[in-house]
């Protein structure tokens, strides 16, 4: 979940959801809002489409396919947003790359796609998104985390302000709660390939991996982990594959940052 604000000073917000859970956080939000007495009105926008632009030439290919939008995206921070005409132009994704997501009119999708190829993009399916969200070291939601999973435990501390002054609904229950296990990576040293609910055995104690599968950049099998609390990068651990314990190595993601391996 996304939340941009529309407008400096503007008390306007748009919320980009997992389609997955879209409806239960939107009947989170409305809960609170009528328990609280809160003036806030959600509208579902159906009427919008989302295109993921992302990779190195992002910029170049979006103000080739539009060149009005070059000014107002050449400078754009990650996490901003602006609006342009019809489009949405936000500098977001969510495979570890630069990149933008736009949104328009629904109506306009296909036409904004063929322009997009146009101007030399390239279609990219969900399985080359998710190893690229893998080797950015990226939680996929119902894998690697859930409604039961604390941040803490998700390697997604920096999303949680516990040490702001500011009150926010389920604080102080995160700060009772702690970090109960390490989030981390795994490089496979031994034949084999890592997936989501191989079991860990290490120094500390069982894990479990949450994503794995093969990193074409590295050219090795990666996965993400929970193990236990202590576990350092550069420890050693076993994997059961298949009733084999294969060899990894532990690291702390990301694998891979805009192309470079950092592990």
């Amino acid at each position: 979940l996304i939340v941009y604000r529309l407008g400096e000073g503007e008390d306007r917000y748009r919320l980009v959801l997992n389609a997955a859970t879209a409806t239960t956080d939107l009947d989170w939000l409305q809960s609170h809002i009528t328990e609280s007495g809160t003036l806030a009105t959600l509208t579902p926008r159906r009427d919008l489409a989302m295109i993921a632009l992302q990779g190195p030439a992002s910029q170049a290919t979006l103000t080739q396919a539009w060149p009005e939008t070059e000014a107002a995206t050449a400078d754009l921070r990650p996490f901003n947003a602006v609006q342009h005409g019809e489009l949405f132009l936000a500098r977001t994704g969510y495979t570890g790359e630069d990149g933008f997501e736009i949104l328009l009119p629904s109506d306009g999708a296909a036409s904004a796609w063929q322009s997009l190829l146009a101007a030399g993009a390239t279609p990219c399916g969900l399985g080359a998104r998710d190893t690229l969200r893998l080797e950015a070291g990226m939680n996929l939601y119902g894998q690697d985390m859930d409604a039961g999973t604390l941040p803490l435990d998700a390697g997604l501390g920096w999303t949680v302000a516990l040490n702001d002054k500011r009150d926010f609904i389920g604080k102080a229950a995160l700060q009772a709660a702690g970090q109960r296990s390490a989030f981390l990576g795994l490089v496979l040293l031994d034949q084999g390939v890592l997936r989501a609910h191989q079991s860990v055995t290490g120094a500390l104690g069982p894990g479990i991996i949450t994503s794995g599968s093969f990193s074409p950049t590295l050219q090795q099998s990666i996965g993400l982990a929970r193990l236990p609390l202590g576990t350092q990068p550069g420890d050693t651990v076993h994997v059961d594959i298949r009733g084999r314990l294969a060899t990894a190595r532990v690291v702390k993601p990301p694998f891979v940052r805009h192309g470079h391996i950092l592990v």
